[in-house]
């Protein structure tokens, strides 16, 4: 009886608890994924026209992501949805204020490429296969 007890108790904590760790881990990783994305926006900016990057992602979860700027600095801000269905926002700032676009990215493996063109003298994003 004690045994139950205890089984019926604390399943729904470790459960929770798993839920938890999931979501920071989630959270850990997006920012660092997009960390990867405004590292490469930088590297261009500061390289001039011309220079371009592949950056390979990985993420855990569909989700889009939106770059902006506060006028001194752009913005990239992912919205990353937790195990209880709410929703936080990941951020990750870099130097480059030109760009204002969103990206969809799925689950899994994404590649794209960084690109400050010639051309217009604006940095860009793309997916590519």
């Amino acid at each position: 009886m004690v045994i139950l007890l205890i089984t019926l108790l604390s399943v729904p904590i470790l459960s929770l608890t798993i839920d938890y760790s999931n979501d920071v881990i989630n959270s850990i990783s997006t920012k660092n994924e997009l960390s990867k994305i405004t590292d490469s926006i930088d590297f261009c900016y500061y390289s001039g026209k011309g220079s371009k990057k592949v950056v390979l992602l990985d993420f855990n979860q569909d989700f889009s992501v939106r770059f902006t700027n506060n006028g001194q600095k752009g913005i990239a801000y992912a919205d990353l949805e937790l195990s209880d269905n709410n929703h936080k926002e990941i951020s990750s700032e870099y130097d480059y204020i030109g760009l204002n676009t969103n990206i969809q990215f799925s689950k899994g493996f994404n590649k794209i490429l960084v690109e400050w063109d010639e051309d217009t003298g604006l940095i860009r994003l793309s997916k590519l296969n």
